[in-house]
């Protein structure tokens, strides 16, 4: 009798420590799943200025000025919705200053509501500005001739876009209706 009173509670030993061992196997196994499961941390690194990125490196600006056409002196434009060519710009330099010139086919607007603008855009780093409101010419072509007010090279930008903004509205960039690039 002491015998089998023995072998009761070592079962029940043995079978306590089996449901032991089974539960915290059980609990490693859901934190496994979880940590599995869970998003990796990023780090991220903490740069000084803006302008530390926007400006390149001689090794990246090597490669810039391979890829971006800075030399060119005409680009053709062309309706964004269609790829319609509507006009032309040049560039160049006129008494030691940076010009700029656009003729374009564009569609009449109101004109007391409404007006055509043009802007430069520059992808590396990146910036734009405008250059002003198009007028129509003698020939009803929508013009717009520019020159730097400065002696500042803005050869770096190398995009034209033309938007319609309103005369009550922002002077942010609007639509773009017309876009063109210097070397394509």
């Amino acid at each position: 009798m002491l015998q089998d009173r023995n072998n009761r509670v070592r079962r029940w030993g043995s079978t306590s420590v089996t449901a032991i061992v089974v539960l915290v196997l059980f609990i490693l196994f859901i934190f496994a799943v979880r940590w599995f499961r869970s998003e990796p941390v990023v780090e991220e690194s903490v740069v000084s200025s803006i302008a530390n990125v926007l400006k390149p490196d001689p090794i990246s600006q090597a490669v810039i000025d391979g890829a971006i056409d800075t030399k060119s002196r005409e680009a053709t434009l062309n309706w964004v919705a269609t790829g319609e060519r509507v006009g032309a710009a040049t560039r160049g330099e006129k008494d030691d200053r940076y010009y700029f010139e656009m003729r374009a086919s564009l569609s009449e607007i109101d004109r007391e509501v409404s007006y055509y603008q043009v802007w430069l855009l520059s992808l590396l780093p990146y910036d734009f500005f405008s250059l002003g409101e198009m007028v129509t010419d003698e020939e009803g072509y929508f013009v717009l001739e520019w020159e730097a007010p400065n002696d500042e090279d803005y050869s770096s930008y190398t995009q034209v876009i033309v938007t319609v903004n309103q005369y009550e509205g922002s002077s942010d960039p609007g639509t773009h209706l017309v876009e063109g690039e210097f070397g394509n």
